[in-house]
């Protein structure tokens, strides 16, 4: 594999970090409550906008629809956000499509951190948010 070769450790990382993260994921459980890391639930007692996320990555790489949105209604939407990012960042590292502009990764930054904000407001409001 001669094309292998030519990349750098860092082009290797890059294009292989989606796989070790669905193999992460692939370990967790989303069934297990265990101990929370989030700092933002571990200091205010309540989950934050992302609280739920991680299991829901995990029952969506397990194809688990059903489940993972019931853990986070955002995960298709941030997981395609992923993929897409990945793809293009392999494509950027290969020369082949130019840097993706200021103004459109700010206004899709702005966007998912208002849905994030919006579905955790609703779960306060529903009483839907999950345990800490």
């Amino acid at each position: 594999m001669w094309w292998l070769q030519r990349l750098t450790w860092r082009d290797r990382l890059i294009a292989g970090a989606p796989v070790i993260a669905v193999l992460g994921l692939a370990l967790v459980d989303p069934a297990d409550d265990g101990i929370s890391i989030c700092p933002f639930a571990l200091g205010t007692g309540t989950a934050c906008p992302g609280c739920g996320m991680t299991r829901a990555a995990s029952s969506l790489v397990r194809g688990e629809l059903t489940q993972a949105m019931s853990l986070h209604p955002l995960i298709p939407i941030i997981a395609l956000q992923l993929l897409v990012g990945w793809g293009w960042l392999v494509l950027r590292r290969a020369g082949k499509v130019r840097p993706i502009s200021n103004r459109a990764l700010n206004w899709t930054l702005i966007a998912t951190t208002l849905a994030l904000l919006a579905v955790w407001a609703a779960r306060i409001l529903t009483g839907t948010l999950p345990p800490v």
